[in-house]
């Protein structure tokens, strides 16, 4: 295996090309190397510097100076969780004949690319250069083949894409040199000139067509560079980043559990209702008594209510049953001010496809804040205003705004200790936050192999915003507000004709319907009353809806969904007018400046010319 791995490895090293021509585009090729010497010192432990003479004939193909990729790195065919690695250092670049020289030197990728020459200098007659630079890993100690130390290597590679000639390479070691070899052209199959000298190694190439490589070997004597190791990396690849043993199992297994354990206890604290104990759902602690509450558990049984909580709007009902202020909130507050005498509204036909609103101040009725900006709002101009007429752009915050305030009023009621988007947003942003720190943990643990161990905390933070919602958490008094109007609804959701509770002084079916609307049972609710009017059971009040027929059944349920629709539907349209003027009254612009870029590549390094 170690003779193998030892082969495998001269290979690499020989594929380590330092030099070939590639111009400023992929077919063309670069200005012509007139001249190109090479020479290698070899130090007693394995660091090979490299200096390199060249000229290039700026005059055959203008340029502003050299372009070298060099390779720092090679995947290992043996292993492929390794790199073999060849650190380069103390680059440096002069001119023999006054070129500049400004460097620009670039890592990463596995290479390093030098850019030699100012933007604005551009040659149009040859121009010489010496660039050096330090290498290490290039040494492969007493192979097992040859038994000698080993220095092979491909200084010019198949990605040469210019002409060269006067090519020559020398190297030079520590100890005398036992052995050479050269090889050039395709699949290195062509002898070229070597000769050695104590412990100097020539060869000579002549010239060479664009594209045909150069390797070059020197051996000698095993322990001339004291055992020097190649250096090796981690590689790392999609199936090393995540390693499965003892190690990384008992870590992410204890941060798991922790994980679900963290959850489990964030759910239990913070994403319950809080209820007080030791009372009856739906009761709450007498006047001046503060009670002893907790976290709810479990399922509550509700019992049936024929009226809704007490002074509870159903607005304010459905923001509470769901911890949200929708569309049909807003809708049904605008029936129940219908229904308290604030406004009438009016069909313009029998099916409700249009709706008219006129206001009809009622002094006796006490308005609460968002109920009273609400109808500023849609009566802004005037008392009258037909549905239609709420699409203009003005009125796009009207339903926005109304749900803000539905948030503060049951905050304010003592329903929820804070807004419950608010409180939703807190765990949200947690949990991204953990997110994207489990996500960057992972990673750079995954640089060694122990990506499995960042993924708990990416559950978390996942954990976290899939939960967020159950932050909306009511109060003890929102609960046992909730429980009132669970109860309610159960009642407007079983209640049969000859089981309504009349009350005296108070239209039933209209004093509940916004409630209906609220729980999703507006047109059984109709339909009950439909059925006692027809019986001549009862007679609704429903002066404040003109048009509508409640003993027309399908029609009234009809008019009334169709108002809800109606309504939201033109609070979209009025919030998309906003948006669409705000566009029209502001300017964008884009603009573009360089982009792209040229690539430059080859075997294991290039040289070129820009």
């Amino acid at each position: 295996m170690r003779a193998l791995r030892a082969v495998l490895a001269s290979l690499v090293i020989g594929l380590f090309g330092v030099v070939a021509l590639v111009a400023p585009a992929a077919a063309d090729e670069g200005a012509p190397y007139t001249q190109f010497h090479t020479t290698v010192d070899l130090s007693e432990d394995g660091v090979a510097h490299v200096t390199i003479e060249m000229t290039l004939d700026f005059g055959q193909r203008s340029g502003r100076g050299p372009l070298i990729d060099l390779v720092d790195r090679q995947a290992d065919g043996q292993n492929p969780d390794e790199w073999y690695s060849f650190p380069i250092s103390d680059i440096e670049v002069t001119s023999s004949t006054g070129a500049r020289t400004d460097t620009l030197v670039e890592r990463g990728g596995g290479h390093v690319t030098i850019r030699v020459g100012e933007e604005d200098t551009v040659y149009r007659s040859p121009q010489s250069y010496t660039v050096s630079y330090n290498v290490e890993g290039l040494i492969v100690s007493d192979h097992p083949e040859s038994g000698m130390d080993e220095f092979n290597w491909t200084p010019i590679s198949t990605a040469m894409a210019s002409a060269m000639s006067d090519v020559q390479f020398t190297v030079n070691g520590p100890a005398d040199v036992s052995q050479t070899a050269c090889f050039h052209g395709a699949n290195f199959g062509t002898e070229c000139t070597s000769n050695s000298s104590g412990g100097t190694a020539t060869y000579s190439v002549g010239d060479l067509a664009p594209g045909e490589p150069v390797q070059i070997v020197a051996g000698f004597p095993a322990g001339t560079f004291g055992g020097v190791e190649q250096i090796k990396t981690r590689r790392v690849h999609p199936g090393n980043m995540f390693e499965v043993n003892a190690g990384t199992g008992i870590a992410t297994g204890i941060l798991g559990i922790g994980a679900i354990a963290a959850l489990v206890g964030i759910s239990r604290r913070h994403a319950r209702d809080e209820v007080y104990l030791g009372l009856t759902p739906g009761l709450t602690p007498k006047e001046g008594e503060k009670g002893r509450t907790g976290v709810r558990s479990g399922r509550q049984n509700v019992a049936v209510a024929f009226q809704p909580p007490k002074g509870a709007r159903p607005g304010e009902i459905g923001t509470l049953m769901d911890t949200t202020a929708d569309s049909i909130d807003v809708s049904a507050t605008l029936i129940d001010l219908a229904v308290r005498g604030h406004m009438k509204i009016q069909a313009t036909d029998e099916r409700g496809t249009g709706h008219v609103l006129t206001r009809t101040p009622n002094r006796a009725d006490e308005l609460v804040k968002y109920e009273s900006k609400l109808l500023e709002a849609v009566f802004a101009h005037g008392d009258s205003v037909g549905m239609r007429e709420l699409s203009d752009a003005e009125y796009h915050a009207v339903q926005p705004k109304t749900k803000e305030r539905l948030y503060k009023r049951v905050v304010d009621l003592g329903w929820f200790k804070k807004n419950p988007n608010h409180a939703q947003l807190t765990p949200m942003i947690g949990g991204i936050a953990l997110a994207i720190a489990g996500a960057i943990l992972t990673f750079a643990l995954a640089q060694i192999g122990w990506g499995l161990v960042g993924l708990p905390v990416i559950v978390i933070g996942i954990g976290l915003m899939v939960m967020s919602s159950k932050f909306r958490t009511r109060s003890a008094r929102g609960s046992a507000v909730l429980a009132q109007a669970k109860g309610f609804e159960l009642y407007l959701r079983t209640a049969e004709a000859d089981q309504i509770k009349f009350e005296e002084g108070i239209d039933v079916f209209s004093r509940y319907l916004p409630y209906a609307m609220i729980f999703g049972v507006a047109d059984r609710w109709a339909k009950i009353f439909a059925d006692l009017g027809a019986r001549g059971v009862y007679e609704p009040d429903l002066s404040w809806y003109y048009g509508a027929n409640l003993y027309n059944y399908a029609f009234f349920s009809m008019s009334l969904n169709n108002f809800s629709h109606d309504f939201n539907q033109v609070m979209s349209q009025a919030a998309s007018a906003n948006m669409q003027a705000q566009m029209a009254s502001s300017g964008s612009s884009g603009g573009s400046g360089f982009s792209g870029g040229g690539g430059f590549s080859g075997g294991g390094g290039s040289f070129g010319s820009w």
